[in-house]
């Protein structure tokens, strides 16, 4: 178990990682005392083995995926300020790249909502789901009187947004949306105008604008089946996507390499907690497969369907666009 429990750690760490400095210094123990409980010469105490778990950010249960019906997960606790939201999209921008940087990645997205990676490339949409989380969901104080665009907004300049959606585009990934997927970000944008948050019509039409403009580049990776980075370049990653008729539920994510496999479910409207438990990762790639096999796929095949379905997905932002306009007219 010690052995399998040194293991777990290595695989969460970089080539760099020092195993035996970072145990004297956690365990403050001497060098020599460390590299004998690397080689299970020392057994490790339950003290020690917390403070390596709470060290590492590895769950106990991790040392024994035999108990089927108990999941342990992690989660990004998020506080309602603009330091914590910060300190949430650096985290992702790191476990995406901990994902490329893996031994053959891969992520199967469930996409309830459109994948939250796909904003960060575009500007406006980027600023305005920034502020409709902070404002809306974390309840932020700062953010109470905020309009967009926002009149302090220079805190945006530390959210790695480009690492964010540049890391999820080299990382091979098959994608699952409905009829229903751009349904939220609709109601979000639909509600801020008129809720008043919007400070303009054309602020309104810059969002929706990118909104459009994310659905087509989402569109011309499923064409070429290849995913591209924020300036529109090909990275050479797989794009695979599917349309799906039946209701997806959650937001649910099933990222994997040769070392690891990990599901991630979606909670509090763009968060996400994550496990490693072998039996529900294991439950969520058969229901994941199930799902895929009754969706349509689209990426280099099915040009028609997959024509008639991005472009639904414009004509709804489209209309909502003409709608407000006449009603300012």
């Amino acid at each position: 178990m010690q052995e399998q429990f040194f293991l777990i750690l290595k695989r969460m760490q970089n080539e760099q990682f020092n195993m035996a400095q970072e145990l004297s210094e956690v365990l403050e123990i001497s060098m020599d005392s460390a590299y004998r409980r690397m080689r299970c010469e020392t057994p490790l105490s339950l003290d020690e083995t917390v403070k390596l778990c709470l060290h590492f950010q590895v769950p106990l249960e991790a040392l024994n995926n035999q108990i089927p019906d108990v999941v342990t997960f992690q989660f990004n606790k998020l506080a309602p300020s603009r330091e914590s939201f910060r300190d949430y999209i650096n985290h992702l921008a790191e476990q995406l790249k901990y994902i490329q940087q893996s031994k053959n990645p891969k992520i199967i997205y469930a996409a309830e909502d459109i994948p939250v990676f796909h904003h960060f490339g575009f500007e406006n949409l980027a600023k305005f789901k920034t502020l409709y989380w902070l404002k809306s969901i974390l309840n932020a104080p700062e953010m109470r009187q905020q309009k967009f665009p926002m009149e302090e907004d220079s805190f945006l300049d530390e959210l790695n947004f480009a690492d964010v959606y540049n890391a999820y585009s080299k990382i091979p990934t098959t994608e699952v949306w409905t009829n229903e997927t751009i349904e939220s970000t609709l109601q979000q944008i639909r509600f801020y105008w008129e809720a008043g948050f919007f400070k303009d019509i054309i602020t309104f039409k810059n969002v929706c604008n990118d909104l459009i403009a994310l659905i087509t580049k989402v569109q011309k990776q499923t064409e070429i089946n290849q995913k591209l980075d924020i300036s529109g370049a090909s990275t050479g990653a797989n794009f695979t996507f599917y349309q799906c008729d039946l209701m997806i539920g959650n937001n649910t994510v099933l990222a994997s390499s040769e070392n690891f496999k990990t599901t991630f479910i979606g909670y509090n409207s763009f968060n996400f907690m994550n496990t490693q438990n072998s039996f529900f990762n294991q439950q969520n790639q058969t229901w994941l497969d199930n799902l895929i096999s009754k969706s349509i796929l689209m990426s280099g095949v099915a040009e028609k369907l997959r024509n008639q379905f991005f472009k639904a997905q414009i004509k709804k932002i489209e209309m909502l666009v003409d709608k407000i306009e006449k009603e300012e007219s």
